[in-house]
């Protein structure tokens, strides 16, 4: 499963116009939000994916480039894009030696 989103829906969900210049910035976006969400949740199923990228790139297209505090870093878990990828997320961890 994957990120099927298209820049021309991306445009609409996030009330973008469609010059250049827009239509560049949502490219960008969908390639970052794409490669993310590709990294955390790689199972996560299509139209799941395709919500948390909208998600993640309205959040990143909202936000300033000077952020406060840990707004920047974690676009994922702020936008509720982690939120939805959660139940496909794999979890790892765990103790990495036998008990005694």
């Amino acid at each position: 499963m994957a990120v099927t989103l298209t820049v021309a829906q991306l445009l609409t969900a996030l009330r973008m116009g469609d010059t250049t210049e827009e239509t560049a910035e949502a490219t960008r976006l969908l390639a970052y939000a794409t490669e993310a969400i590709t990294q955390y949740a790689p199972d996560a199923p299509d139209a799941t994916a395709n919500e948390a990228a909208v998600r993640l790139a309205g959040y990143l297209y909202d936000a300033p480039f000077a952020a406060r505090g840990a707004t920047y870093a974690a676009a994922l878990i702020n936008s509720g894009a982690a939120s939805a990828l959660a139940p496909y997320r794999e979890q790892r961890g765990g103790a990495v030696q036998e008990a005694e």
